[in-house]
């Protein structure tokens, strides 16, 4: 089963058969040349059953929900942060499942694509890349709401977590382009909110 890697809105697939190294090394899959990144900082590897994702020994650590950690199992769409639990870089983590696996919950689907928010189209050649080493400029991808008609609970929490991922891991834009972010952000609560009081 594949796993597909988001790291500022670009995608990169990584086949089961390949530990994919996360870091300021040169040969990374997922190369981040920041402060606060080790050269081998984290590695995503399939064991067969699910795919993990381990620190690699880094000096600031890998964080999931504020709390740094060591080894993640990845069962469903997953954002860490790396160097940092708030400030970190943000990478999500999907594993793509087999083409003839039946889907199982329409919300989970709804969730997913919300996560895997949809790159502006724009006459701009969109960016994927395969499991290599990446060096170009990518656009950062935009948030896209999703009417969500009877999320609660879980699925709510779910959805805000995924949007504050999904915000945070866009670094470096105007002004402007965070105010539409902003604006969109709350288009989408507002939409779960009436979704929810409507059900």
């Amino acid at each position: 089963m594949p796993l597909n890697i988001i790291y500022q809105g670009s995608e990169t697939a990584v086949d089961d058969d390949v530990t994919a190294l996360i870091g300021s090394d040169a040969a990374s899959i997922i190369r981040i040349v920041r402060p606060g990144i080790s050269r081998r900082h984290a590695v995503a590897s399939f064991d067969g059953t699910a795919w993990k994702v381990e620190d690699a020994g880094s000096r600031n650590g890998i964080f999931a929900n504020g709390q740094r950690i060591q080894t993640t199992v990845i069962s469903g769409p997953t954002t860490l942060y790396l160097g940092h639990p708030t400030d970190g870089e943000a990478i999500s983590f999907v594993p793509l499942a087999d083409a003839n696996e039946p889907s199982s919950d329409p919300i989970q689907e709804e969730i997913d694509a919300f996560v895997m928010a949809q790159e502006p189209k724009s006459p701009k050649k969109k960016t994927k890349k395969s499991a290599t080493r990446a060096t170009e400029a990518v656009e950062p991808t935009q948030v896209q709401p999703v009417s969500v008609v009877s999320a609660s609970g879980p699925e709510l929490d779910a959805l805000t977590t995924a949007l504050r991922d999904q915000i945070s891991s866009i670094k470096g834009l105007t002004w402007s382009v965070w105010a539409m972010i902003a604006v969109t952000a709350v288009l989408a609560v507002m939409t779960l909110f009436v979704g929810i009081l409507g059900s």
